[in-house]
């Protein structure tokens, strides 16, 4: 709607209305004008510069926090990558580490195998030495008491069967035998 049709407009009501048309004095018109344009000086003087530079301010911030927003975006959007790689990476240290760990066990297991194994064998010699000490200690063992069985009966053979003149001769045999080592 246009400014000629709204004062035709505005002219059609008035004259509906029945009130009286008369014509404005031209101080009626000049003095409202004055102070409208004013009214119009003094807003573009003070209000429009002030309004202007208010408004190229928060443009700026607004730019800025756009700024601001578009970097932080950004930034997560790395830290997502980030973390997303470094997700990948701990898939595969993880994995790495398990090897690694299966490789070290299996690695103890040999050693405690071997070392199992040559216990074992320390063991089994320990136990022949022990066996071979016992068996010649029980064969000497044997032997004292052999000894001591045909010494307990060689004295009684010899009690028996000598006479008291077989006695004197190997008294004498023997003296003889030491005065001859002399």
């Amino acid at each position: 709607m246009s400014l000629f049709e709204l004062f035709s407009l505005a002219e059609a009501w008035a004259s509906a209305a029945g009130a009286e048309h008369h014509a404005p004095s031209i101080n009626q018109i000049w003095f409202p004008l004055i102070n409208f344009l004013i009214f119009a000086y003094l807003i573009q003087q003070y209000a429009l510069p002030l309004l202007r530079s208010f408004l190229l301010s928060r443009r700026e911030e607004v730019v800025a926090a756009i700024q601001s927003a578009a970097d932080d975006k950004r930034r997560a959007e790395a830290m997502v990558q980030e973390y997303r790689s470094r997700l990948v990476r701990l898939n595969e240290e993880t994995k790495s580490i398990e090897e690694s760990l299966r490789a070290e066990a299996e690695r103890e297991k040999a050693r405690l195998l071997s070392e199992a194994e040559a216990t074992a064998d320390k063991v089994k010699r320990d136990a022949r030495f022990l066996a071979d000490q016992e068996i010649k200690v029980a064969r000497q063992q044997l032997r004292r008491e052999m000894a001591e069985t045909a010494r307990g009966a060689a004295s009684d053979l010899v009690r028996r069967h000598i006479s008291a003149a077989d006695q004197t001769r190997l008294v004498e045999d023997f003296i003889q035998s030491i005065g001859q080592a002399r």
